[in-house]
């Protein structure tokens, strides 16, 4: 779907100059020499992975960029991005791809390992750049420690240079499982020395994210990986009054009905009117848009002409209904759905989930709309 010819009036206003703000305050956090990977796959969380690539490369704000598939890499590199990629979760079906748009792997397992230096070898090519990945205990993916012998075996045959040396931290905004992150480092130290004594090289050693990078700086490395702080959500609650929001879902209202007591909103006509003369707006906006139906009946509230309002029925596919009878409006107004006012921490927990979800949920129809000014908190 062309979103340059969407006629659908809910739109993702996405704040570049927030995002290279957001940027700007984690690596203040960082030693002079501790590098910073951007993470953009998943869209680049929702908001347009192209749009923030760009914004970061050329304001010169990370080093690395990261996406989760080689599509995105690739999709990337067609934009005309330069800034080394790496990608996390490569298949063996990608090899041909990484060479040809000079993307770096993340290595996984023995059998990828392997299967990549035999790649590499009857390609002639030499010194590609690969990731190593350990698993230290979140059991995701990745080498566990106990692995450096046999990852050496293979790479000091092949012309491989390991980049880097990395791992996920499973628990770091949780103060309750600081016992079990500090083992994840060990684990992970204790792998990076065998394997770079044995390989006599110095990759870059990565591990912590965006909740890490402020709790546990003694452990920030070569270089971090910062994700949802960068779009304006810190995950340890440390330096939230610090971000900038990076975005602002929007729509407007398409029609304001004015209902008396006992009439019913919507499907399963769960939204029941309590009062005559109850004045219900009709939003442009529904769950095919990833404004889920978790949010019905007052689990969820917009904010429309500077006052919050609260769901009624059911949310449809394609249309949402708010109480507004307190609160002038007319048909044509914005609603935000989320940004400055109503948070994605908020929205998350009206669904049960986290905000990493309510943004990467956002449907494809939603217009992204990109701005460098800043979004208007009004």
């Amino acid at each position: 779907m062309n979103m340059a010819e969407s006629s659908h009036v809910a739109r993702l206003e996405v704040d570049l100059k927030a995002i290279n703000h957001n940027a700007n305050v984690y690596r203040s956090f960082l030693g002079n020499d501790t590098k910073m990977m951007g993470m953009v796959k998943a869209f680049g969380y929702g908001l347009g992975d192209v749009a923030v690539s760009k914004c970061l490369e050329e304001n010169r704000t990370v080093d690395y960029l990261g996406v989760a598939y080689c599509s995105e890499g690739v999709h990337l590199r067609n934009a005309g991005i330069k800034l080394p990629i790496m990608v996390m979760n490569p298949s063996t079906n990608d090899f041909s791809s990484l060479m040809a748009y000079n993307i770096e792997p993340t290595i996984c397992t023995m059998s990828q390992l392997m299967a990549y230096a035999d790649f590499i070898k009857s390609s002639g090519i030499e010194g590609p750049a690969v990731h190593i990945k350990v698993d230290t205990g979140m059991h995701r993916l990745g080498f566990s420690p106990e692995e450096w012998e046999k990852v050496s075996g293979v790479l000091k045959d092949s012309p491989i240079t390991v980049k880097g040396i990395y791992t996920h931290f499973a628990a770091t905004p949780e103060e309750g499982h600081d016992r079990f992150s500090l083992e994840q480092a060990s684990r992970l130290e204790q792998f990076y020395t065998h394997l770079s004594d044995k390989l006599q090289e110095t990759p870059m050693l990565h591990a912590m994210n965006s909740a890490g990078i402020l709790r546990f700086q003694e452990f920030q490395f070569d270089m971090v990986r910062l994700g949802m702080g960068l779009y304006g959500y810190d995950p340890s609650h440390i330096i939230q009054d610090k971000l900038r929001c990076a975005c602002c879902w929007i729509t407007e209202i398409s029609q304001i009905n004015t209902l008396k007591k006992g009439e019913t909103v919507g499907y399963s006509r769960v939204g029941e009117v309590m009062k005559d003369h109850t004045r219900i707006a009709v939003l442009a906006v529904g769950y095919a848009d990833g404004y889920r139906r978790a949010f019905s009946n007052g689990k969820a509230e917009v904010w429309i002409n500077g006052q919050r309002a609260a769901t009624i029925g059911n949310v449809c596919m394609d249309m949402t209904f708010v109480d507004v009878t307190e609160i002038p409006c007319s048909v044509g107004d914005q609603v935000e759905l989320l940004g400055p006012h109503i948070t994605a921490g908020e929205l998350a927990e009206a669904a049960g989930t986290i905000d990493y979800e309510i943004l990467t949920g956002i449907g494809p129809r939603v217009e992204r709309r990109i701005t460098k000014h800043g979004i208007a908190s009004d």
